[in-house]
């Protein structure tokens, strides 16, 4: 008990004491022991959810880049009247960060420099007016998705859900106690699929969520017990 101890006072001070001290608070965690063990798991499980994440980020954009192309009969969409002061701003910031590489601004590089919360914007409810984009671009984006959940209210919700984990995940937060997260993982799945079997056949690949969400822990703690030995 006092190596492991010893090893989350010194992972303090190369982490800073503030970032761990809210797993130690935690009411699941009795002591630093447990706060070592818990932010350890949540760095399995972040690791675990990064493939599906990447997937569907990537697939989500080039999928709704075709069909609103296709809808508007160009590939240059973005520049057009249709999104709103704030989306249009974060198109801008993505040319001028192009530009500062000294990036030519191409469309393909365009589309994936938007970041994942511009993507999931474009399902809020002011794109359903006069159908700018939703209802009629449900089917084109999301070819595989059953009817009964074919809806923007219900992919606005689960996508924003899925960016929020996202950034946690990607701004090193922790998940770990989340209760619904085994949930989020099998939406995010499923949003992966609804977009494309294949992808989802993909991810399935490197997919080891169920595992590390199962067993993790313990895999941890077996972990630690060969890092003490080794001190």
């Amino acid at each position: 008990m006092q190596n492991q101890n010893n090893i989350f006072d010194e992972l303090s001070t190369l982490f800073s004491q503030e970032r761990l001290a809210g797993y130690l608070r935690h009411t699941d965690c009795n002591n630093k022991s447990d706060a070592l063990i818990a932010y350890s798991w949540n760095i399995e499980l972040s690791q675990a959810l990064y493939p599906a994440l990447q997937v569907l980020e990537i697939t989500l954009r080039n999928s709704l880049h075709r069909a609103i192309t296709t809808a508007y009969k160009t590939s240059y969409w973005f520049d057009l009247s249709f999104l709103h002061p704030k989306e249009m701003a974060v198109v801008n910031q993505a040319k001028d960060s192009l530009k500062r590489d000294r990036k030519q601004i191409e469309v393909g590089r365009l589309v994936a420099e938007l970041s994942f919360g511009f993507w999931t914007s474009l399902f809020d409810v002011r794109y359903e007016y006069n159908q700018t984009l939703w209802p009629r671009l449900l089917k084109p984006v999301f070819q595989h998705m059953p009817k009964r959940y074919r809806t923007r209210q219900y992919l606005s919700r689960e996508l924003n859900r899925i960016r929020y984990l996202r950034n946690r995940i990607f701004h090193y937060e922790s998940i770990w106690h989340w209760k619904d997260l085994s949930e989020q993982h099998e939406s995010l799945i499923n949003l992966v699929r609804w977009l494309s079997p294949l992808a989802a056949n993909y991810v399935s690949v490197f997919d080891c969520f169920k595992d590390v969400y199962s067993n993790g822990k313990l895999q941890v703690q077996d972990g630690l017990k060969k890092l003490i030995s080794t001190e």
